[in-house]
């Protein structure tokens, strides 16, 4: 009996939050598409789990036409490098800044309404997220009026 309430419970909680993700539509967004999103605005999101260096959620990074990018995390404030790669990459990477790491860190990114979801290597498959839950971040474009799902935390 105890087995049985607790199956009931867990189908209650778990089966309309996986419904709710497989009924969105989300829509791949190019590096064509990336460059002309994202050249002069700032994206404001949050990660999808807590940054453990500054206790945060959330990030904002503002893109410069010449390549730049201004990336603040709570008290981080780091300069960075940000690009496409191949038909739908978007990479970044923030050299000598010891706040960051120093690898490039590149992304897919994909729209759902007004809230743009990142995918790394590790949730992608040949044919897209292997669950579009598992994203990494998401975020918006600063004074655009989007806006995502509740926040995480």
């Amino acid at each position: 009996m105890k087995r049985k309430i607790i199956i009931m419970i867990a189908l209650l909680v778990f089966v309309p939050q996986i419904a709710t993700a497989l009924n969105k539509d989300y829509a791949p967004i190019t590096a064509e598409q990336l460059k002309q999103l994202l050249t002069g605005n700032t994206i404001t999101g949050e990660y999808r789990f807590m940054r453990e260096r500054t206790k945060t959620y959330n990030f904002s990074e503002l893109h410069h036409p010449d390549g730049t990018t201004d990336y603040e995390e709570g008290p981080v404030k780091s300069k960075g490098v940000w690009y496409t790669l191949g038909k739908h990459k978007i990479c970044y990477k923030y050299p000598n800044d010891p706040n960051m790491d120093t690898g490039i860190s590149c992304f897919w990114v994909y729209k759902q309404d007004t809230c743009y979801y990142s995918y790394t290597r590790d949730a992608m498959s040949l044919k897209g997220p292997r669950r579009f839950e598992d994203w990494g971040a998401r975020w918006i474009i600063k004074g655009s009026g989007g806006s995502c799902d509740e926040p995480v935390s």
